[in-house]
C-alpha cells in the first residue's frame, strides 16, 4: 500500500536518550517535571467516581486471618504420598511446556491460566502457537517475524455467525497485528521468550536476544491499560500489519499512531525515572513500507501503547502514562471480602494512581464508589466475550460478594411436603434406588464422581426425616453399601488409578499413559476439568463425612480429598507441590476447564454447575471436617463465581454484555477467551447445550439458576424442545430439564419424573426430592398444592 508524501518522508520524534540515565539533577528532568503540563486537563478529575489513588499496597500473598488460621492458609505441605501416587514425568513428552524461564521451572507450573496459550504446545503440534487474552488486547509471542510482544485489541474484529433456523451460534474475533512491541536486534537474531516470573492475575515476560544480555521486559496482566516494554539497549522498533497513516508528535514522548483499519493507539516513551531527555534524543521514523516506527539507536526506558477508545480525546491516557501494572494479586479480608492489589511501577502511581480496567461483575461488588460505564469522563474499552471495560484508578480494588440469600448446605431451604412425599412415592423410590446395583466402575475418575455423589445423595434423603420419618435403618444400608463401594477410592486402586504429575505438578489419571492420547477421560492427563471431576468426590465426601463421621476408615478418605483440594485450589504459595488456584481466576471470577494445550480462542469453561459444584463441595468439606477458614475461602469462591456465572454464562432477557442475538439462546454454550460458542464439545443439540448448565442436580443450583432466568429458559426455548413435547421421550436429558421445570411447573414437572428416563448421573428419587423443593424468589407453593394433587392423582 502507499504512504503519502508525509508518510514517505522520515518523522522525527523526540524519545528518551538511549542508553543515557535522566537524573533528578538534569535541568529539563527535575523533580517535578511533567511532559504532560499543559497538554490536558487532569483525567482524574473527570473519573469522579473512581476509587482512592492512594491507597497503599498490600504486600503480595497477604491474608487476614478467620478463626482457624488465614484463608489463604496452605490445605496441606507434606508431598503426595508415593505410597498412593506414584510418580510420572512422561508429560513432558507429550504436552512439553515453552517459553518458560529455566529458573522458573523449579515450582508448580500454572496449567489453566488465561496466558496459557503462551506457555503450551504438543508433541504433536509444536509448530502453531496462539494469542493469550488478557482483555481488553490479545497478545501473542511470535515464532516468525516481526518478533516481541504482538498486540491486537481483538474488539476491532468481531465476527458474528449468520442466522439459521432462528439461532445465531456464535461470534469471535479475529487476531491481527494492532502493534508490535519489537526490536531490531531481533530480526537479525530469532529473540528468546521467557516467561520469569507469575503472579495471580498475570506473568512477567522477558524477550531476549541470545547471548547479548539484551531484553525486553514485559509485564502481561488481566485488564492492563497500556501493554508495555522495558528496553535496556535494544534498538525500539514498533511493527503493524496496518499502514501507519499520520503520527502525531507534538507532544514530547507521546506519539498518536493513527492506522488505516480506523484504529488510534498512544504510545509513550520515557526512561527507567519517567523522565525525559530532548536534547539527546533516539529518532523515531516511519520506515518504507509504512508499517514500521523504528528507532535509530539503542534505547534504555519504557515504551507503553494503548488503543484509544472509540470517540475519545487522544489526551485521555495522559495523566496515567507515567505508571504500569507489573502484576496483581489476590487477598482475602473475609468471608465475603477479598481485594486484588496491583503492584505498579511509576513515578506518578501514589500521586494519580493506576490506571486498569475492570469487568462488569467487578464494578458491581467493588467497594466505594466505582466509575462505571455512564460515569462522565469514564473509559470504557470492550473485552472480546465479557462485555464492557471500564478504567478504574487505584492501585488496591476491594470487593464484597454478599451472603446467598439462602442458607448454603447439604439439603434444600425447603423440604418436601408430607403430602408431596406420598403423592409421588419419594420414599419407595428411595428404597428402591438405595437397593438397585451401584458401580464405580466406569474406568473414568469423571463418570465414577458422578456415581459416587448419585449415591452419596441417596443416603442425604435417607437421613431426612421429612422423607423417611424416623427410621434409621435405610440410613446405615445405605452408609454401609455407600462405603463399601469407595474402598478402592481410599487406597488408590480405583481404576484409572491417579498419579502425581512432575512436569507441571498435579494428581492427573493415569489413563493418559496408556495409550498417549490426550483426551483420555476428557482430557484429566492435561489438567482438563479436575474441578469438574474432583467436585464430585469432595461433595460426595462432604456427605459422608457429615452422615457418618466416625467411620473408621475415615482419616483414610480424609487424605484422598485433601490432595484433590490442593490439587484444584490449593491457596498458598507455601505448598510447594501444587500450583496456586490451579483453575480459579480471581479476576474472571470463574475457573477454567483447559488445561494444557493450546486453543486457537483461549480458556474455555463449559459446565457452569459442575463448576459450581466443586465450590459447594469445598465449602461443606471446611464445614464438616472443622476447618472454618476452608469454609470461608469455599463459600466466598462460589458465591464469586455464581455472580461471574449469572452474568457471563447464564443469560436473563435484560443481559447487556453479550450481542442481542445471543443473548437470545440464553446460556453461552462453550465460552472460550475470544468467542462464545453455543453448543457442547459432545452434542450440538439444545437440550444439552442448556442440560450441562444443570448437573450435578442439588441444592445449590439454584443460587446461579435464579428463578428468572429459569422461567425464560424453559418458555423461550426448552418446553418447546423437542424431548420435551413428544410424549412418552426415553431421552435422558429429559430427566434434567424436568428437575430444572419445576421451578415454573412443579406439578408437571413431579408428573413426568415419575417415568422419565434418569441422567446416569441422577437417581429417580434425588430428582423427585429437587423438583418438590425448587420454586424459589417469592412463588407460592401452598397454593400449588391442590393442583399437583389433580396433576399426580391418577
Amino acid at each position: 500500500m502507499q504512504l503519502s508524501a508525509w508518510a514517505q518522508a522520515a518523522i522525527s520524534v523526540a524519545a528518551v536518550v538511549g542508553n543515557v540515565l535522566a537524573t533528578a539533577d538534569d535541568p529539563d528532568v527535575g523533580e517535578g517535571f511533567n511532559f504532560l503540563d499543559g497538554t490536558v486537563a487532569t483525567a482524574t478529575e473527570k473519573l469522579i467516581g473512581t476509587l482512592s489513588p492512594n491507597t497503599p499496597e498490600v504486600a503480595t500473598g497477604t491474608q487476614t486471618d478467620s478463626a482457624n488460621g488465614g484463608y489463604f492458609a496452605p490445605f496441606g505441605t507434606d508431598e503426595p504420598s508415593e505410597e498412593l501416587f506414584q510418580r510420572n514425568g512422561s508429560l513432558a513428552k507429550l504436552a512439553p511446556i515453552i517459553n518458560i524461564a529455566k529458573e522458573a521451572l523449579n515450582q508448580p507450573i500454572p496449567t489453566n491460566k488465561w496466558w496459557g496459550n503462551l506457555i503450551h504446545v504438543t508433541a504433536t503440534n509444536r509448530s502453531e502457537n496462539y494469542p493469550a487474552w488478557a482483555q481488553p488486547y490479545s497478545l501473542f509471542l511470535p515464532k516468525e517475524a516481526p518478533f516481541g510482544v504482538k498486540t491486537c485489541y481483538s474488539y476491532t474484529y468481531r465476527e458474528m455467525a449468520p442466522e439459521v433456523n432462528g439461532t445465531v451460534k456464535w461470534y469471535s474475533h479475529g487476531s491481527h497485528n494492532d502493534l508490535t512491541l519489537s526490536a531490531n536486534e531481533f530480526n537479525e537474531s530469532k529473540p528468546k521468550y521467557e516467561v520469569y516470573s507469575w503472579s495471580d492475575i498475570g506473568i512477567k515476560l522477558r524477550t531476549c536476544v541470545p547471548g547479548s544480555g539484551k531484553c525486553m521486559d514485559s509485564a502481561l496482566v488481566s485488564g492492563m491499560a497500556f501493554v508495555s516494554a522495558k528496553y535496556d539497549g535494544l534498538t525500539p522498533r514498533i511493527d503493524t500489519e496496518h499502514n501507519i497513516t499520520y503520527v502525531d508528535d507534538s507532544a514530547p514522548g507521546k506519539f498518536v499512531i493513527h492506522l488505516n483499519n480506523s484504529q488510534t493507539w498512544v504510545l509513550y516513551a520515557s526512561d527507567k525515572s519517567l523522565s525525559f531527555r530532548v536534547e539527546e534524543s533516539v529518532v523515531f521514523s516511519v520506515n518504507a513500507s509504512g508499517s514500521s516506527l523504528v528507532a535509530d539507536r539503542g534505547y534504555s526506558g519504557t515504551i507503553r501503547v494503548a488503543v484509544l477508545p472509540e470517540g475519545a480525546e487522544d489526551t485521555v491516557y495522559d495523566e496515567y502514562a507515567g505508571c504500569v501494572v507489573r502484576s496483581g494479586n489476590v487477598s482475602m479480608e473475609s468471608r465475603t471480602g477479598y481485594s486484588l492489589h496491583w503492584e505498579t511501577e511509576g513515578r506518578t502511581c501514589e500521586s494519580v494512581g493506576l490506571l486498569h480496567f475492570a469487568l462488569p461483575h467487578q464494578v458491581e461488588s467493588m467497594s466505594g464508589s466505582p466509575t462505571k460505564a455512564t460515569t462522565p469522563g469514564a473509559i470504557v474499552l470492550h473485552s472480546t466475550t465479557r462485555g464492557q471495560m471500564v478504567g478504574q484508578v487505584s492501585t488496591l480494588w476491594s470487593f464484597v460478594e454478599p451472603e446467598a440469600d439462602f442458607e448454603v448446605d447439604f439439603y434444600p431451604v425447603r423440604k418436601p411436603t408430607p403430602w408431596v412425599v406420598h403423592q409421588t412415592d419419594m420414599l419407595k423410590t428411595l428404597q428402591k434406588d438405595i437397593i438397585a446395583n451401584w458401580s464405580m466402575n466406569a474406568n473414568s475418575w469423571y463418570y465414577n464422581g458422578k456415581y459416587y455423589q448419585k449415591y452419596a445423595s441417596l443416603c442425604l434423603m435417607a437421613a431426612d426425616s421429612s422423607v423417611v420419618g424416623s427410621d434409621t435403618t435405610l440410613l446405615t444400608y445405605c452408609l454401609e453399601k455407600l462405603e463399601a463401594m469407595i474402598e478402592p477410592m481410599l487406597n488408590n486402586t480405583l481404576s484409572p488409578p491417579l498419579v502425581y504429575e512432575t512436569l507441571y505438578s498435579g494428581i492427573i489419571s493415569s489413563q493418559i499413559f496408556e495409550n498417549g492420547w490426550l483426551y483420555m477421560d476428557f482430557g484429566s492427563g492435561i489438567y482438563n476439568d479436575h474441578h469438574y471431576h474432583f467436585g464430585y468426590f469432595v461433595t460426595a465426601s462432604a456427605i459422608v463425612k457429615h452422615l457418618d463421621p466416625n467411620w473408621s476408615r475415615m482419616p483414610e478418605l480424609e487424605r484422598i480429598i485433601w490432595t484433590m483440594l490442593r490439587d484444584v485450589a490449593n491457596p498458598s504459595l507455601k505448598d510447594p507441590y501444587f500450583p496456586r488456584f490451579r483453575h480459579f481466576s480471581w479476576y474472571h471470577g470463574h475457573s477454567y476447564s483447559r488445561g494444557v494445550t493450546l486453543l486457537d480462542h483461549g480458556k474455555d469453561e463449559e459446565s457452569t454447575s459442575e463448576d459450581v459444584n466443586f465450590y459447594y463441595g469445598m465449602t461443606l468439606w471446611g464445614k464438616v471436617t472443622g476447618h472454618k477458614a476452608v469454609e470461608d475461602l469455599g463459600s466466598l469462591m462460589l458465591r464469586l463465581n455464581a455472580h461471574a456465572i449469572r452474568t457471563y454464562f447464564l443469560l436473563k432477557s435484560d443481559n447487556t454484555v453479550h450481542p442481542p442475538e445471543i443473548v437470545r439462546n440464553h446460556v453461552t454454550g462453550i465460552f472460550f477467551d475470544n468467542k462464545v460458542y453455543y453448543n457442547t464439545w459432545f452434542l450440538d443439540e439444545k437440550y444439552a447445550i442448556h442440560g450441562i448448565q444443570m448437573i450435578p442436580v442439588s441444592p445449590i443450583n439454584e443460587l446461579a439458576r435464579t428463578s428468572e432466568f429459569v422461567e425464560q429458559e424453559w418458555n423461550d426455548i426448552l418446553s418447546k424442545e423437542r424431548i420435551v413435547v413428544t410424549k412418552n421421550s426415553n431421552n435422558t436429558w429429559l430427566s434434567l430439564l424436568l428437575v430444572n421445570a419445576a421451578t415454573v411447573n412443579p406439578m408437571d414437572s413431579l408428573r413426568k419424573l415419575k417415568n422419565a428416563t434418569m441422567d446416569d448421573g441422577l437417581s429417580r428419587s434425588w430428582a423427585l426430592y429437587n423438583a418438590a423443593t425448587r420454586c424459589r424468589d417469592g412463588v407460592d407453593i401452598k397454593g400449588a398444592v391442590s393442583k399437583l394433587q389433580v396433576a399426580v392423582d391418577v
